[in-house]
């Protein structure tokens, strides 16, 4: 009978061992050996030597390098630009394929092809979309009398043509998450509000907004994080160019790393970009909780 207790107390936890495993695996252990390589000197030079113990070095090394500089404020425009586009136009669709829409199903799951394909197949598609010379963008411009557009070679363009692509990748999500929220809304609620004798604008602000919140703030912060960590379309439509005008954080924190052998500036990097995530994730929750 004793054993038979102990097991049943025992019993939860048992069941929470895979996932904690996991969990242990592929997030705490990388994590820690993420901060242990960036405090030392590690590059493929140094790889089978003994690693010497730097300290802050790399992180100094980082505030100091002006490339690194360059992507902080590339990723805080190609992140800005992206959550307000995808959000905005998601909010948009969802809003309106939710009404009495006829085909508002086929119109969904439509709109959620994009989100169903690789990253690195949209880049590629939206790299020949604005190629200068070849691409369709310009070629259609052309046709109308407009002057062809450097989408990917003027460093005051290229971010924005990122966007563009990132907008049409991720708002699918969106416009799922938001209408999955919309659903959970009682029908009646608004049968009441229209006996009330309210509009449709005010039955939007008023009922389907507020209880949309907690689902806005989430989707908020994914959205934010996934922008933040992006960089597929970097890698593929720009390569980081022209003059590191399109290199985020993410892409540089892969480039010394993986291009550069330059690990311990890469795990610096990528530390600082988890702190970002957790500065954004913190923010929209202070926000849910207002």
């Amino acid at each position: 009978m004793l054993s038979k207790s102990i097991f049943g107390k025992a019993e939860p936890y048992l069941f929470l061992t895979p996932a904690f495993v996991i969990l242990l695996v592929f997030l705490i252990f990388p994590l820690f050996w993420n901060v242990y390589i960036s405090l030392h000197d590690v590059s493929l030079i140094t790889l089978i030597k003994g690693w010497r113990y730097i300290g802050w070095q790399n992180f100094l090394d980082l505030i100091e390098d002006p490339n690194f500089q360059t992507s902080l404020k590339v990723t805080l425009l190609f992140v800005a630009g992206s959550v307000a586009l995808q959000f905005g136009v998601g909010l948009l669709i969802s809003t309106l394929l939710n009404q009495k829409v006829r085909a508002a199903g086929v119109l969904r799951a439509l709109f959620i092809i994009p989100w169903t394909i690789s990253a690195v197949i949209a880049a590629f598609s939206f790299k020949f979309i604005f190629d200068e010379n070849f691409g369709i963008l310009n070629y259609l411009f052309d046709k109308i009398g407009l002057q062809p557009i450097n989408w990917l070679s003027d460093p005051n363009m290229v971010v924005w043509s990122m966007v563009i692509a990132n907008m049409w990748y991720g708002t699918p999500f969106t416009i799922l998450f938001l209408t999955a929220g919309s659903f959970s809304i009682n029908p009646t609620i608004y049968e009441a509000a229209i006996i009330d004798g309210a509009s449709k604008m005010k039955t939007f602000l008023h009922i389907t907004l507020p209880i949309l919140k907690p689902f806005i703030v989430i989707n908020l912060v994914l959205i934010t994080m996934w922008s933040v960590n992006f960089f597929d379309l970097q890698l593929v439509m720009t390569g980081g160019g022209p003059l590191f005008a399109s290199t985020t954080a993410s892409l540089y924190m892969y480039r010394q790393a993986f291009e550069f052998g330059l690990l311990s500036k890469g795990a610096a990097a990528g530390l600082i970009l988890v702190v970002i995530n957790l500065v954004v994730a913190f923010s929209y929750i202070k926000l849910l909780r207002r």
